[in-house]
């Protein structure tokens, strides 16, 4: 399919980008250009604990290990 666009740099297309979507669009080596919608993920929120000396910490330790693998995961679901 061919798309053209218009005088403000848009590209309309009602199959291929539904209303109210949003994507994030990157320029490849080759000259393309690649458009991939972006969905929302369910992100773990830890709410911080406030101490005596009136610091924010987590009630948790959190391992490199489990952030390697979360960014590992994530870059693997692009």
């Amino acid at each position: 399919m061919k798309l053209v666009a218009d005088k403000n740099g848009r590209i309309c297309s009602a199959e291929l980008f539904p209303p109210r979507t949003v994507f994030d669009a990157s320029r490849q080596p080759d000259g393309s250009v690649r458009v991939v919608p972006l969905v929302e993920k369910e992100v773990p929120l830890v709410k911080p604990v406030r101490t005596r000396e009136g610091f924010l910490m987590l009630p948790l330790k959190v391992s490199r290990e489990s952030i390697r693998a979360a960014l590992r995961a994530d870059r693997e679901a692009q």
